[in-house]
């Protein structure tokens, strides 16, 4: 990372705005803090007036949210890393928004994974994406009904019961839709696998993670394989087998 990138941390604790500084310093990040806020009405103050490139955000704040804070810009010209604690929900729900994030308290290798993300993308994400985590995180017993695809040039969102299946590309994925329509995403399918654990989405193979809601027939035989009710056909690996069973069972 050679270049430098400008930042206002945006967080209700101050022992988290210190951490990220003392994390910043000693491993010599390519960072200028411009600014730290304690609350959503300062940062937004701080965002005003200073313009960085990069916000660290917690938007679980008292008073006036992140969400909230956002709400308030003319724009979002900048890109955003959320600040999170650890919650498995809360995860869950970033991940289908396709936001970048960190977990508190964070690591000095994933902080300089995302700053080096952020220097290199400059990826500036929508309101949409940020509607759809609040919607999620307000909804907490509620599945996910939509995610955050990143494609070439930004991100899509997606509804669920519109997806087929997930088919590994390396490190991008090809998402089939049910109107013969395909999307290829930079992000490999073992991310979207976290994103959906617990859905009805099932990894059958290496290579394939099924809408077990369109499967129409589980054929054991001659190796194994779902066909959807498009007509698709698709390999099972022989250990998913007796797991996929159990799930379709439970649809």
């Amino acid at each position: 990372m050679s270049s430098t990138i400008s930042v206002i941390i945006i967080d209700d604790q101050q022992e988290a705005i210190d951490d990220l500084l003392y994390l910043f310093d000693s491993n010599k990040l390519p960072v200028k803090v411009l600014a730290t806020s304690t609350s959503g009405a300062d940062g937004l103050a701080a965002i005003l007036k200073h313009k960085p490139q990069l916000v660290f955000l917690d938007v679980v704040m008292p008073g006036m949210s992140g969400f909230e804070m956002l709400e308030l810009l003319p724009a979002i010209e900048f890109q955003i890393i959320i600040t999170t604690s650890i919650d498995k929900y809360a995860i869950q729900a970033i991940r289908a928004s396709a936001l970048d994030f960190l977990l508190k308290p964070v690591k000095a290798s994933e902080l300089r994974e995302s700053i080096d993300r952020a220097i290199k993308k400059s990826t500036i994400p929508s309101r949409s994406q940020f509607h759809l985590l609040s919607d999620n995180l307000k909804e907490r017993n509620k599945k996910l009904e939509k995610i955050g695809v990143p494609i070439s040039d930004g991100v899509q969102l997606i509804d669920l019961s519109k997806i087929l299946y997930f088919k590994s590309e390396g490190n991008y994925t090809t998402l089939y839709l049910n109107n013969d329509l395909s999307i290829v995403a930079s992000k490999p399918i073992g991310k979207f696998e976290e994103m959906l654990e617990g859905s009805v989405f099932f990894r059958v193979h290496n290579s394939y993670l099924v809408n077990l809601n369109h499967v129409s027939k589980f054929i054991r035989s001659e190796g194994g394989h779902v066909v959807l009710y498009n007509g698709s056909t698709i390999t099972v690996a022989r250990s998913k087998k007796d797991a996929l069973m159990e799930a379709l069972s439970k649809i």
